[in-house]
């Protein structure tokens, strides 16, 4: 059966998703190429306008699409997107365009004519939706009542707080390389300190630094939070997509604290800040999936995982006093700040 709150699949949506998502893949394989530089000893200093950001600019191109890939096939999963939602999305792709202008004028190079291209060609599609929406009069798919403000809220502070964290790790990242001699901000002691992670074969687990990942990851929570608080409404498959990628983050910085903790010895700030946001994300969206029937159970624990939502505060707590007290007992942590 058709859930009839949902709109069919739009082809022109999937059409839209694909300059975006060329600017994802460009960028980021473009973003791995040029740390591979900057690691190996080719590149001796940044330039242009990546001097100023502090890290190559297609970091920040990475960014900037996922927003929109998470946009468009966020459309294609049958959101329907009001006319204020769409100028709010004309504007941060305009900023889009004039960003990769000015990384053409400053780093000139045939990835940044790519990159403007289908920055422009982004723009376009989300004019010719922002116009759809204001002559078919399209209103919030969700009533104010129904919406799950909390969910929102706690998203769009995690796609904030996760893309600021990656965006300084990848500068940092940089810095360690370029400057080793350079004291980072992160560095409060020998126990609190982000160097050594981002130096370690864990900080780069697929071949490139992991920050590149929370630069895209995180852009799309923040896209899926401000649709949640607009009352925009998926289709389950968006949702159990979510919901995976949400439970991948969730191990990735599992594996990650626990090689901080047992073979790094040290706490990274900015790598804390990511935990802080992923984990009652993680909660949120599983139990709240499996409590909205998004993720499919039996009746017996709907229910239960219906009782369980009210307890995400308590259970993000407690992960938080069991991390701490891991720092504690192993790194005597609160000794060293």
């Amino acid at each position: 059966m058709t859930d009839p709150a949902v709109s069919p699949r739009s082809p022109s949506a999937l059409l839209a998703a694909l300059p975006a998502a060329v600017g994802v893949v460009v960028s980021l394989v473009s973003a791995v190429i040029q740390y591979a530089a900057i690691d190996g000893g080719q590149t001796k200093k940044l330039t242009g306008l990546d001097a100023f950001l502090g890290l190559p600019s297609v970091g920040v191109s990475v960014v900037l699409f996922s927003l929109f890939v998470a946009w468009f096939v966020g459309a294609a999963a049958g959101a329907r997107y009001t006319h204020g939602l769409y100028v709010a999305a004309i504007v941060a792709a305009g900023l889009g365009v004039l960003y990769q202008i000015a990384v053409l004028v400053l780093n000139f190079s045939i990835v940044a004519l790519v990159l403007l291209l289908a920055a422009v060609t982004v723009l376009l599609f989300t004019i010719m939706g922002c116009r759809l929406a204001r002559a078919t009069s399209v209103v919030p798919q969700v009533a104010v009542a129904d919406r799950r403000r909390v969910f929102g809220v706690v998203l769009v502070i995690a796609g904030l707080a996760g893309v600021t964290a990656a965006y300084n790790l990848s500068v940092d990242k940089v810095t360690v390389i370029l400057s080793p001699a350079t004291s980072l901000n992160c560095n409060v002691s020998l126990i609190v300190a982000c160097g050594k992670n981002l130096g370690s074969w864990q900080g780069s687990l697929f071949g490139f630094p992991n920050p590149l990942l929370g630069l895209g990851g995180f852009a799309v929570v923040l896209v899926t939070g401000i649709a949640v608080l607009a009352g925009v409404h998926y289709a389950r498959w968006w949702w159990v997509a979510f919901a995976a990628c949400v439970t991948a983050a969730f191990a990735f910085i599992t594996f990650l604290i626990i090689s901080s903790v047992y073979f790094i010895g040290t706490l990274c700030l900015w790598c804390a800040l990511v935990w802080t946001v992923t984990i009652p994300t993680f909660w949120l969206t599983i139990i709240g999936s499996l409590k909205n029937g998004e993720v499919k159970v039996g009746p017996r624990a709907t229910r239960f995982f219906a009782a369980a939502y009210s307890w995400v505060p308590l259970i993000t707590l407690l992960c938080y006093l069991v991390i701490l007290f891991i720092y504690q007992v192993r790194l005597s942590l609160f000794t060293s700040l």
